[in-house]
């Protein structure tokens, strides 16, 4: 895994010289690592109960929305606390542990997290601390590191809870737990939402070392951009994506489509972008922005 280094950090680093709209933002802690680094794919390895690990090269992370009660439940499943009941062709029932790399989210969670989070060295020193054991988690690969990051003992409210593992196996143990749970489906193509690995390391990075400077938003993106400056992303893990520049809560910044969530991020000195004047047509962006109706009605006018 490619990492830019920062002298406080132990990474390298590089501030984009090339923004064409800049705004101040809090600062904390120095740029993302990950955030200069393009997405070179997931090096994922699951770890069962037993100590056995397997790598698999290619996986991408995944998201359900849960009840806290549920979230708290497949939290332990997914990190191999919890047995599953699968059912076997001879008709046994049998005890299984899968164990991937999980993240969970809830605005009640981050609100709390917000609100304890004064400007002081104390708390400069604890979100140092969450950066390192970021960047240790993602360097080493790390299952147990990671999952370290959530303790669904202290998960308040309900929310999202993202898992990295293989479809196919995810879908098989879904379809043996009650009630059901299904995993969030992008808005437009109806198919199973994916999120990159790099980019998902990078939201976690963010969340956990600048709460402050990360927001999800409650509304899809086509709707915060009508009458904004468009933008797009020109480098880093989420070179490409398109999305606006807004004035939230006293502060400019960065939004775009994160999966089907929308992300709101005020560190804008982390991501080098430039103004578009319209979603090109030609973009993955765009297609995941609009509707095919609107599409077609845009080809219509141009030609």
């Amino acid at each position: 895994m490619q990492i830019c280094h920062d002298a406080d950090l132990g990474t390298e680093y590089s501030f984009p010289q090339n923004q064409n709209i800049t705004g101040k933002a809090p600062r904390l802690l120095p740029c993302s690592s990950i955030a200069s680094c393009p997405d070179q794919g997931s090096d994922l390895i699951t770890t069962s109960q037993t100590g056995e690990e397997k790598e698999y090269p290619d996986h991408k992370w995944y998201y359900m929305f849960l009840r806290n009660r549920e979230l708290k439940r497949y939290i332990e499943i997914f990190t191999g606390r919890r047995a599953v009941m699968i059912n076997t062709r001879s008709g046994i029932k049998e005890e299984r542990y899968f164990c991937f790399k999980v993240f969970s989210y809830t605005s009640a969670d981050h609100k709390r997290r917000f609100e304890r989070c004064p400007y002081s060295k104390e708390e400069y020193a604890a979100r140092r601390e969450s950066a390192f054991a970021v960047k240790e988690a993602f360097a080493t690969g790390s299952v147990q590191k990671l999952n370290a990051l959530t303790d669904e003992k202290e998960i308040t409210g309900d929310g999202y809870l993202f898992v990295c593992a293989p479809l196919d196996e995810l879908n098989f143990i879904l379809a043996h737990l009650f009630p059901r749970q299904y995993l969030a489906k992008d808005r437009n193509s109806y198919s199973v939402a994916v999120i990159p690995h790099r980019q998902m390391e990078e939201f976690i990075y963010l969340y956990e070392s600048m709460p402050y400077n990360i927001e999800l938003m409650d509304k899809p993106l086509e709707e915060y951009i009508q009458k904004k400056q468009k933008i797009r992303i020109t480098g880093g893990v989420f070179q490409g994506k398109e999305g606006c520049i807004m004035r939230l809560h006293r502060n400019t910044k960065l939004v775009f489509a994160f999966g089907n969530i929308t992300v709101a991020i005020n560190y804008l000195q982390a991501f080098p972008f430039e103004k578009i004047e319209s979603w090109s047509i030609g973009s993955q962006a765009f297609f995941q922005t609009i509707g095919i109706k609107e599409i077609n009605l845009l080809l219509c006018d141009r030609s």
